[in-house]
């Protein structure tokens, strides 16, 4: 019993004295500080350097060729062949609405719409759609078929965008739907 008390004497009294030698642990710890300063320096400098030197950037050779894509649209095949970057004229082509007519009416579900879009020379175009003042659709290059619309008057609008400026050009066609509704509406071919 009388060593443990002589250990928890000397204890107190080491820790009563640690105010004392406060000006040690200082002295202690900046010197530790000092190689870890060194260190984080030395490293930004090493990435600062290998950073700040130019990397030789070989340029890839662009190869000019013509893209054929073909995809069905309502009425037949269209060949849409895309020029070689920076040889197109931006904006958007001559684009229309073919089918339906305006103020025509449809019994026919889905009523395929035929986007008549003739690019040539000008540079790629996608388009978005909505019916009766609804959403837009995402924007695709693809031929539109709209099942089981509703009955009456349809106003229909496409967003035509160039891909290369941004333009945008809306159409609008309206006409009246009499068809029946089709419970089981079936996948067309560009759907696969």
């Amino acid at each position: 019993m009388e060593k443990l008390n002589k250990f928890i004497n000397k204890t107190k009294k080491s820790y009563k004295s640690l105010p004392d030698k406060k000006q040690y642990i200082e002295v202690f710890t900046a010197a530790l500080t000092v190689p870890v300063l060194l260190t984080v320096i030395i490293i930004n400098l090493n990435n600062l350097r290998s950073t700040s030197k130019p990397t030789q950037v070989t340029p890839v050779p662009v190869q000019d060729r013509q893209i054929i894509v073909n995809y069905p649209t309502a009425s037949a095949n269209t060949i849409v062949t895309q020029p070689p970057s920076g040889a197109c004229k931006q904006g958007i082509g001559p684009i229309s609405i073919d089918y339906p007519n305006e103020n025509e009416i449809i019994t026919d579900n889905p009523v395929q719409i035929d986007i008549n879009y003739i690019r040539g020379d000008y540079c790629a175009v996608v388009w978005s759609y909505r019916i009766n003042d609804g959403k837009f659709s995402g924007y695709d290059d693809k031929s539109i078929a709209l099942y089981n619309p509703p009955q009456g008057t349809i106003r229909f609008q496409l967003k035509v965008k160039s891909i290369v400026t941004g333009e945008e050009k809306i159409l609008t066609r309206v006409f009246m739907y009499k068809g029946a509704f089709d419970t089981s509406p079936t996948a067309s071919s560009s759907a696969n």
